[in-house]
């Protein structure tokens, strides 16, 4: 290790767990210069906010003692000039990192450092303990701590088990830290070995709890890369933070193209729902085109706000789609303006006009008309099978998309020799669809037209 590098090994006490919505009230620095520590720098610090009595408990820090010690803008200076330039080491460091990065941003100051986790390098140099929090290590190791849960006392304990550390380090996992300083990105509960196994290939990442429990599902065009975007950047709000700390395992999926990606993300999501993923559970459709028969049997066609209970013919996302197809239907079919009804946005409700029967064609005349346009919604629905790259050269991605449904997709080794597509479809294939899916598969059909292989009924699924 390059022994002319300085280190500053950092303990804080807060009001609480997550440096969104909680403050610092007190500090410690040791600055280590490889060999032992040359300097030393501790405060107490005025929250300006409330500390919670289990806070006073666990830390011993009550509203009296800091009443009258300085806010952090006022110390704020020392901390960064101690800071910068030098390795930030805690145990569990991200903890002690974000905290310090919006304190000092708040007061002006835009700090950022490498980071060297000691719980990582516990695990690394003295494998096989079954705790590593500082308290359990510490005695493991009969390193006394003055002053437990205090910021001083607690930066003395990591300050020796540096020294511990650093003398064992027979594989150079400090080096290699300070070289990568991609793991003491990534929470301290996640390996860097499974870190490791991601590709830089498209697909799907998958976060799970500690009870292997899918909490997030995502999709990147380069999955290493993505997975680690989630923690970067400084962002210290609750939500972001429970969401760190409840990552414990990441699996990935390949797929060859982006478009497999977001079918892979969409359909693990409607199936697990999981707790994390807020954005493609709204995605659905709004509006419908309904029929409905009236009190004399008339077939009536009208748009309305999405009702499960209604016999729907065609979804729509806008209310100006929607009605814009009813007006094609009645223009195509010369129907009734009578019997047929626009959703008013203004009035957020459809009102059905009152209906003089006498200039009006007969029910029979008007159930043959509205069979052909029945018919004719029937006809006009879309079957096709389209091909693209697979997750590597000898194999193909495949989408089946059966009367404006998405049926199934997957991958296939050889697109040769096919007559229906029972050939190519596999039951473990079959999706469970919904508006959005279908949504951007249409899409790209439309941007990519060679790829689409249009279906005879005859070569359907059935």
């Amino acid at each position: 290790m390059n022994r002319q590098k300085h280190f500053a090994i950092v303990d804080i006490e807060t009001t609480g767990s997550h440096a969104g919505g909680s403050r610092i009230t007190e500090i410690a620095i040791l600055i280590h210069n490889g060999k032992k520590v040359i300097d030393r720098y501790q405060s107490l610090v005025n929250p300006q906010c409330a500390i919670p009595l289990h806070i006073q408990s666990l830390t011993g820090i009550t509203p009296d003692m800091v009443e009258g010690a300085p806010i952090f803008e006022d110390i704020a200076e020392d901390v960064y000039h101690l800071l910068q330039g030098k390795v930030f080491v805690a145990h569990n460091v991200n903890f002690d990192y974000t905290f310090l990065v919006k304190e000092l941003k708040q007061a002006g100051y835009d700090w950022q450092a490498s980071k060297l986790c000691t719980v990582r390098l516990s695990r690394k140099i003295f494998p096989g303990h079954a705790s590593y929090s500082l308290g359990t290590i510490c005695k493991h190791f009969g390193i006394h701590i003055a002053g437990r849960h205090r910021a001083m006392g607690d930066a003395e304990a990591t300050a020796k088990l540096v020294d511990l550390l650093l003398a064992s380090d027979k594989g150079n996992y400090v080096d290699e830290g300070l070289r990568k300083n991609i793991e003491h990105r990534l929470p301290t509960h996640l390996s860097i070995e499974q870190f490791n196994k991601m590709p830089e290939t498209v697909g799907i990442y998958i976060f799970r709890d500690k009870k292997g429990k899918i909490i997030y599902v995502g999709k990147a065009v380069n999955i290493k890369k993505r997975v680690l975007s989630h923690f970067s950047g400084a962002n210290t709000g609750l939500r972001r933070q429970q969401f760190i700390n409840d990552i414990c395992s990441i699996e990935f999926e390949e797929s060859g193209t982006e478009l497999m990606a977001l079918l892979m993300e969409c359909q693990l999501i409607k199936k697990h729902w999981p707790i994390h993923n807020r954005a493609l559970k709204r995605y659905e459709p709004k509006y419908t085109l309904i029929r409905y028969q009236d009190i004399r049997g008339y077939d009536r066609l009208a748009v309305s706000k999405i009702n499960p209970q209604m016999q729907s013919l065609r979804s729509f996302e806008t209310v100006a789609e929607a009605n814009l197809f009813l007006s094609k239907l009645m223009e195509t079919f010369s129907l009734s303006p009578a019997l047929c009804t626009f959703f008013s946005p203004a009035t957020q409700t459809r009102e059905d006009r009152k209906i003089d029967y006498e200039q009006i064609p007969s029910l029979t005349e008007y159930s043959e008309k509205m069979n052909r346009v029945f018919d004719h919604l029937e006809n006009a629905k879309h079957s096709f099978i389209l091909f693209d790259t697979g997750r590597h050269d000898t194999e193909n991605s495949y989408i089946y998309y059966k009367e404006d449904k998405l049926y199934a997709f997957g991958f296939i080794e050889s697109m040769d020799n096919w007559s229906t597509v029972e050939d190519i479809v596999s039951y473990r294939d079959k999706c469970i669809s919904n508006f959005y899916m279908q949504h951007i598969v249409l899409q790209y059909a439309a941007r990519f037209p060679e790829k689409v292989n249009h279906l005879p009924k005859l070569l359907e699924v059935s």
